[in-house]
């Protein structure tokens, strides 16, 4: 019997995925299916992934007999909202051909082509479980985060001008004001609160609660000017325990890891003085709707839960 190449690599797929053999009754109990396990078994020496992410092994750039029952045609993945996508086989392994495809022309260049960050150009490492704002999640209150809270940055982006974009409510502002930029003039004017000194105090105690080296006794001022309304005021952004406001896209302090400019004491002590304004473009109008589709759920697919 002449077996159609595509069956053919079905059915070697499933025969060595199988860890047992399930059988199920259909959903009109008129046939049964041979269901490959979706989790890891463990041999004592190493784990074996039974059912690869994506559901078949799925090359950069496949066939065309290959779409169908394993693979979404492209145009599938345009009226699906991005939740749903990742949460289908066919639909997620589309989606990470087109969006590996598009990360690596337009994101990797800052993020990496690991996806772990470039430091030089102070961008967040895309596969761990932080995320530098706040989700859509009514019931956590943006805790959880969803893949289109990823789309949202990506079609409008941080800073970038777009009335849509991340961090509009706030940048860390430069408290030496010969640094700062029109928009925080127009908010604080020209009024220096702390003096050079001073900087160096909130310094030692952001090299405090991070874990770092630091001096004791200037931490001790740093943390009262930390807390302090009138002179640091620096609770009101990273909150009074340091660790961030994801709404507002502030940095957790107390984790040097997710520095984007720096942990050390100079670059500490720049970013105080100077201020930071870290941007990402907007790539809705420069990506297609599908495009931003899909490199949003293959970057959600590689961070960490």
């Amino acid at each position: 019997m002449i077996v159609h190449a595509k069956q053919a690599r079905a059915r070697k797929l499933r025969n060595a995925t199988w860890h047992g053999i399930v059988i199920a009754l259909a959903a009109l109990g008129l046939t049964a299916c041979n269901q490959p396990s979706t989790q890891s078994a463990n041999t004592g020496s190493e784990e074996i992934v039974l059912n690869p992410p994506g559901g078949h092994p799925l090359s950069d750039s496949p066939e065309p007999e290959e779409y169908g029952e394993f693979l979404a045609r492209q145009e599938e993945l345009l009226p699906i909202p991005t939740n749903e996508i990742v949460k289908s086989t066919r639909l997620s392994a589309t989606a990470t051909v087109i969006g590996r495809t598009v990360y690596e022309k337009n994101c990797a260049a800052c993020h990496g082509p690991d996806m772990k960050g470039d430091p030089a150009q102070h961008a967040p490492d895309l596969t761990d479980s932080d995320w530098r704002f706040s989700g859509d999640d009514h019931e956590t209150g943006g805790l959880i985060k969803f893949p289109s809270d990823v789309e949202w940055t990506v079609r409008y982006g941080v800073r970038s001008g777009n009335p849509n974009a991340r961090g509009v409510e706030a940048d860390m502002l430069a408290f030496d004001p010969q640094y700062r930029n029109e928009h925080d003039l127009g908010d604080f004017g020209r009024i220096k609160t702390v003096t050079e000194e001073e900087i160096g105090d909130l310094a030692e105690y952001v090299l405090k609660i991070s874990g770092q080296a630091h001096d004791p006794v200037k931490a001790t001022n740093g943390e009262a000017l930390f807390l302090d309304n009138a002179k640091g005021n620096c609770f009101d952004c990273h909150t009074e325990e340091g660790t961030g406001n994801a709404a507002l896209g502030s940095t957790d302090l107390t984790r040097k890891e997710l520095y984007l400019f720096g942990s050390d004491r100079a670059s500490i002590i720049e970013s105080i003085t100077k201020g930071r304004r870290a941007v990402m473009p907007a790539f809705e109008g420069k990506l297609t709707p599908l495009e931003v589709k899909a490199v949003s759920a293959f970057v959600f697919s590689r961070a960490g839960k």
